[in-house]
């Protein structure tokens, strides 16, 4: 359909920002993310610049002298943009009888989707078998790990401990960021040195999703998990925690097809509508999620009470 019919630029920004807020609601995993736009004509790939940690200087300078140069050792992390949305077609019929004439219902829905399925984009392509895996309860094979390792305070500070050892880089207000689920944050929570969010949150900015903090590590909350069923002891479901450092992953849009609403109403120009019949509302995006850093990041494998 190429034409917007009777829809008018109010209600046009209308649904832009109805959609937008919905989305943003569920993007959990983009936080903390290195944020690089690929600018119109410029191709496909975007290379976000890695750059290798320098030599530790032990060695006095000479008095009056500059110290030596040393050349910077960096590598090129590519990404390539690739399209994703979708749309409805909602029947005329629908739309003059419906409560909700302004398809509002129909944007929201199309936003979460958005959201979410920007969201697993970002879980799958940057975190998911891309870092540093670490099994609960000091388990060697993901099939022995058992309902009831579950993700503890101990495992945080194991985790902690090999981001130091990668020294991986702390986000500015000195903590790492951890994207979690339900499950596990039930099971976390009930550790006696754990911090809720709400204590703190006239003190710093509160990332999307976020609960609470412990062990030098700011925990937020997904409802968008990875979870490998049947995969741990006697069939255990098996979540995975993610956890890193700053700079460990990219995202990417192409500018001017960045997440976008689209909602069209039937027009004398509407050659696939020759009756006029339908209405659609879809969402389109173009966009690419990467790992630059994987010794930065952790995926810490769990069992959950409450799982099966």
């Amino acid at each position: 359909m190429t034409d917007t019919g009777t829809l008018s630029a109010l209600m046009q920004t209308y649904y832009d920002r109805l959609f937008i807020d919905t989305a943003k609601e569920t993007l959990v995993f983009e936080e903390g993310a290195q944020v690089r736009p690929l600018p119109m004509s410029e191709g496909k790939i975007v290379n976000f610049l890695r750059y290798a940690p320098l030599n530790i200087i032990t060695a006095q300078t000479a008095e009056g002298s500059n110290p030596s140069a040393v050349n910077l050792s960096s590598t090129n992390v590519s990404a390539t943009v690739s399209e994703f949305g979708s749309y409805t077609k909602i029947s005329k019929l629908l739309k003059l009888t419906a409560v909700d004439p302004k398809m509002k219902g129909a944007v929201e829905v199309m936003g979460q989707n958005a959201g979410e399925s920007r969201d697993q984009l970002v879980r799958d392509h940057a975190f998911s078998g891309k870092g540093y895996t670490q099994l609960a309860g000091g388990k060697s094979a993901l099939s022995d790990v058992a309902i009831s390792d579950t993700l503890s305070s101990t495992e945080i500070r194991k985790a902690v401990r090999t981001l130091k050892a990668n020294k991986a880089m702390r986000y500015e207000d000195g903590y790492f960021i951890a994207k979690t689920d339900p499950f596990s944050t039930f099971d976390l929570m009930g550790d006696n040195v754990w911090v809720n969010a709400h204590t703190y949150k006239d003190g710093m900015e509160l990332y999307k999703g976020e609960l609470g903090k412990l062990h030098g590590v700011r925990f937020l909350e997904s409802t968008n998990w990875k979870e490998e069923v049947n995969a741990g002891a006697s069939n255990a479901d098996i979540i995975s925690t993610f956890i890193h450092g700053k700079n460990a992953f990219g995202v990417t849009d192409l500018e001017g097809d960045e997440k976008k609403i689209y909602v069209k109403t039937p027009g004398a120009n509407s050659t696939d509508n020759p009756t006029d019949r339908f209405y659609t509302v879809g969402w389109m995006m173009t966009s690419a999620p990467v790992a630059l850093v994987s010794d930065w990041i952790i995926e810490l494998k769990a069992g959950a009470t409450g799982q099966a």
